[in-house]
């Protein structure tokens, strides 16, 4: 008998990472969990994390179903990745953070948002949702970047101001 394809599912959340292994009736084959270092606050408000320790989570939380008895990850024919709610990496051309993540609890805002076009800020306003635009484009993460840390949201570079000494 044919072994079945499996699939892999990585879930990058707030305080782990977890990857589990599904077959195609749904049930689980095997899963591994990697603890996440908590977020860190420069500035009140702030909280942020290295990309990098995101990234190394995740191949340990895979090397962890690899090693366990009966896992094939030859069989592995598809994946599923889901995050953490609007947590923003910046990289270079190259795939190198440019900086530090801005997760999803940092509180940080900014009045510096881009401008909208006549037809997309007329479609918002006739679905009565202008407002709620608004509101997230000030709190969206990238247009803070762009305001206070322009080299690190917009350019890509090697060096970067933003990088905690």
């Amino acid at each position: 008998m044919k072994p079945e394809p499996l699939i892999l599912a990585i879930d990058n959340g707030t305080q782990s990472v977890r990857a589990l292994l599904f077959d195609l009736h749904g049930n689980i084959v095997a899963k591994s969990q990697v603890m996440l270092e908590a977020y860190f606050s420069r500035e009140p408000g702030w909280a942020e994390h290295e990309p990098e320790g995101y990234w190394q989570a995740v191949c340990s939380a895979c090397q962890g179903l690899w090693t366990q008895p009966g896992v094939d990850r030859t069989l592995v024919q598809a994946v599923a990745v889901t995050t953490q709610r609007g947590t923003v990496v910046n990289l270079d051309r190259d795939g190198k953070p440019l900086r530090p993540a801005i997760t999803w609890l940092d509180q940080r805002r900014t009045d510096t948002v881009p401008p909208i076009g006549a037809f997309w800020r007329t479609a918002f306003r006739l679905a009565r949702v202008k407002n709620t635009v608004d509101y997230f484009r000030g709190e969206a993460e990238i247009n803070w970047i762009r305001a206070h840390q322009p080299r690190c949201g917009t350019r890509p570079t090697s060096s970067c101001c933003c990088r905690a000494t």
